[in-house]
């Protein structure tokens, strides 16, 4: 599904963040999770530790 078109919950969530580098985590992220976590979890890029862990953690309870 494409991102525009993706509607859910989640989705809206991820589209919401301001931060250029948490929303492109964020939807990494999402897409890894919806993939059955297969392979390894996306780069965190230049986000810090912290900020990753939190979006990955929002993300995982949305699941």
């Amino acid at each position: 599904m494409s991102i525009k078109l993706d509607n859910t919950g989640a989705m809206k969530d991820v589209r919401s963040l301001k931060d250029p580098l948490k929303r492109r985590f964020a939807g990494e992220y999402l897409q890894w999770l919806r993939l059955g976590r297969l392979g390894s979890m996306p780069s965190r890029g230049s986000l810090s530790a912290v900020l990753a862990k939190a979006v990955s953690t929002n993300l995982d309870s949305l699941n």
